[in-house]
């Protein structure tokens, strides 16, 4: 099964960014073959370089990752809402305000990952997790929401959600070291493998 995993880039007053680690390090669970992709922050850059490795991977699902201060667990995001609200620029100085993601889209999408099976996962590991109604109004939410948004334009079922990780200790006191955050990762790969029924991309494949 072929799967996408996408991080950020660093971004406001953060030195580095545990959903970039992440996303370039953790091991692909067996019978995966793992994409990986760091997205800048910079809002419409962002979705379309995520949609353009869409096209180019093809994958079953794609676990988009993203870093959220002030959270201690996984954050296994349930709904994305169609607004820009930025309280601090993208790192390409744009700072939208009161904005649609999409305009005369709907007012939210729905995650189509797996996530009571990824709480139950996670849980049965002993690892800080939660299921989150809100994703916020910065560029892990516009992520969120535009590729959903595009995926259901394009009539492309993948699978897509979006996992906001907590600080790591050495950017916030408290937060969770990126060990922890690559043993959930690795978790949540195994489970989207376990009941994404099979890769949707196979008969297109060349």
């Amino acid at each position: 099964m072929h799967i996408l995993v996408t991080g950020f880039e660093p971004f406001a007053h953060f030195s580095g960014n545990p959903s970039r680690t992440v996303a370039l390090t953790v091991p692909p669970p067996a019978g995966v073959n793992l994409s990986r992709l760091v997205l800048p922050v910079v809002a419409n850059e962002s979705v379309a370089r995520l949609m353009q490795a869409v096209e180019e991977t093809r994958p079953a699902a794609v676990l988009a990752l993203g870093l959220a201060a002030g959270r201690r667990a996984i954050a296994l995001e349930r709904l994305a809402v169609n607004l820009d609200d930025f309280t601090v620029a993208d790192n390409a100085g744009n700072r939208r305000q009161d904005t649609p993601v999409v305009p005369d889209g709907p007012p939210t999408l729905w995650t189509t990952l797996p996530i009571r099976a990824m709480e139950a996962a996670l849980r049965a590991d002993e690892l800080p997790v939660e299921i989150s109604y809100s994703a916020g109004t910065y560029l892990c939410n516009h992520l969120f929401y535009a590729g959903l948004y595009a995926l259901r334009q394009r009539r492309l079922s993948c699978r897509f959600g979006f996992v906001h990780l907590p600080p790591t200790p050495d950017l916030e006191a408290g937060g969770l070291p990126l060990t922890q955050q690559l043993r959930a990762v690795t978790r949540l790969l195994e489970v989207l493998r376990d009941t994404t029924g099979s890769d949707i991309w196979s008969s297109l494949r060349p």
